[in-house]
């Protein structure tokens, strides 16, 4: 039996309320580092004052690692995905590669067409910051494909007995006519009157989607109410389903930066680097007042003695009393003597600190050079770094991007955007999505070293026994460092084309030997009738 309404507002509820302390975690991350979002439990006007930090270091941290994250993982400029056959036997096939790299293109064509870029610089910041983020896919009749981000105070969700997101809470706020266009006649009355009468047009009226798996359908038909996910608005005032939905595979994905077990939510950089950044924007508020005091001091002024306790805020005046601070009647300045030196270096050090706790020194690595490095150098060491991300580039992937990808794919089919398959693809027409991005390349960039280590061993060897060279398989070689950095499959040609070429190498060089054994041939018979005619000169001489 499906969720009713009743059931649905019931489960969100009970879900709010058991996320309660994460959203006063959110709200004081979103006041550190995303203040250009939603607020979570503060109510903040329209217009208001973005944010009140004295120390900007933590929302320029976030921005720059959800900065390198797109750039260094989803990189519009360039090709970052490829597609292959999961068949060995197909995957070599140059006519399967070929349709395989078309199919990418226009991927990845469908994607900058799209909002897909604006919305995941928006997920990856959201993600990095409260440690959870998701993402809608939806069909456009223009662009394919549209991607929504689901604020982090809009939605909340369940997870399976593996872990993995299996439903979701999504809360929707719409005035009278945005619910009347959306919903038609279903809305209820309250929502009738508000949009015939037209008073208060700011009102807001609650729905909940709920997005999960469908318990009971047949898959043979292929109405909405019998595909396997189910989407559904329920009308939280009025709790009825206002408009129900269906879907072949999931259209919502979720990112948890740092997983926990048993967890549903997860955590992030923005949590670790919390402390640091409270610590700093107290601090700087300590060295700002200290260097007032010392720019523009309190003043001493005299009297009989000091009325109250001695302010020495900036530009205040304190009156003393002439025998005990001076022998004569002056004003002067009551200097505080702070070191506002030592208060900057302690505020540089808590900066590095929430940089480096968002990878910041990974993302700008060539501006955190100290020496002079070559590039094979420079190169390691932004690979060693960018290991760090590993786990959450991973999840990235597998949670993310994968099921995106493939949804995208088939959509493109369904709308006939797709070349035309292979004939030797029709009895199995299945693909694999693979990442070629440098984060992604930096995970494995380890196999392409350890392949170059054992080739140099191989060379050395080679020196005193050159046969050994018959052992290793260049070809193969070259296609496994080929995969590994992600080269167009277009540039290697094929087995065949291979196999011709060195047979006419072969030919060409055989005609060449042969053309040198007739030139010496013709050589030593010349020669040696040049030696018979010297022998008949001598004996008639």
């Amino acid at each position: 039996m499906e969720l009713s309404a009743e059931k649905i507002i019931k489960n969100y509820e009970r879900l709010k309320s058991g996320r309660a302390n994460f959203d006063s975690l959110y709200q004081s991350l979103h006041n550190y580092y995303y203040c250009e979002s939603d607020n979570i439990t503060e109510k903040k006007a329209r217009g208001s004052e973005v944010t009140k930090l004295l120390d900007t270091t933590s929302l320029d941290a976030a921005d720059v690692a959800a900065a390198g994250l797109s750039n260094y993982l989803t990189p519009e400029s360039s090709k970052w995905l490829f597609l292959e056959h999961p068949n060995p036997a197909l995957r070599n096939n140059k006519e399967v590669q070929n349709w395989m790299h078309d199919v990418a293109d226009e991927l990845l064509y469908t994607f900058s067409r799209s909002n897909f870029y604006n919305q995941f610089s928006i997920f990856y910041k959201s993600s990095l910051v409260y440690g959870t983020a998701s993402i809608v896919t939806e069909k456009d009749p223009q662009d394919n494909v549209r991607f929504y981000n689901i604020a982090i105070n809009k939605h909340w969700l369940t997870e399976d007995a593996r872990e993995r997101p299996n439903s979701y809470y999504i809360l929707y706020e719409y005035t009278a006519e945005q619910a009347y266009s959306r919903f038609g006649e279903a809305v209820g009355s309250d929502v009738k009157e508000c949009y015939q009468s037209g008073a208060n047009e700011n009102k807001k009226f609650k729905y909940i989607c709920y997005v999960g798996h469908r318990n009971i359908f047949d898959p043979d038909k292929l109405d909405k109410q019998n595909m396997p996910i189910r989407v559904c608005w329920v009308d939280v005032a009025n709790k009825k389903i206002v408009k129900e939905d269906g879907f072949r595979s999931m259209p919502c994905v979720s990112h948890r930066f740092y997983k926990v077990a048993q967890e549903v939510y997860g955590y992030s950089p923005a949590m670790k680097a919390l402390p640091h950044a409270r610590l700093l924007n107290a601090m700087t508020d300590t060295v700002l007042r200290a260097a007032m005091k010392q720019t523009d001091p309190a003043w001493a002024v005299p009297d009989n003695a000091f009325i109250g306790r001695p302010n020495f805020n900036p530009r205040q005046i304190n009156f003393y009393r002439r025998s005990n601070l001076s022998p004569r009647d002056e004003i002067f300045p009551l200097m505080s003597g702070g070191n506002v030196a030592l208060g900057e270096a302690e505020i540089e050090g808590q900066r590095q600190q929430i940089r480096k706790l968002f990878f910041n020194d990974t993302f700008q690595q060539f501006s955190e050079l100290t020496k002079q490095m070559t590039v094979p150098e420079v190169m390691e060491r932004i690979n060693e770094k960018m290991s760090l991300l590993g786990p959450a580039v991973g999840r990235f992937i597998h949670d993310v991007l994968q099921p995106i990808c493939e949804k995208s794919v088939f959509s493109l089919y369904e709308d006939g955007r797709l070349p035309r398959m292979p004939d030797i693809m029709l009895d199995d027409p299945s693909f694999e999505v693979r990442f070629t991005s440098r984060l992604v390349q930096s995970q494995r960039q380890v196999e392409v070293q350890n392949l170059s280590a054992a080739l140099g061993y191989v060379g050395q060897i080679a020196q005193m026994k050159p046969e050994i060279l018959d052992k290793v398989d260049g070809d193969k070689a070259i296609d496994k460092v080929f995969n590994v950095i992600g080269v167009d499959p277009e540039i290697l040609l094929d087995e065949q084309q291979v196999k011709e070429l060195r047979q006419a190498r072969e030919e060409a060089a055989a005609a060449m030997q042969a053309q040198q054994n007739a030139l010496m041939q013709a050589q030593t018979y010349k020669t040696a009738a040049e030696g018979d005619r010297n022998v008949k000169d001598a004996e008639t001489e």
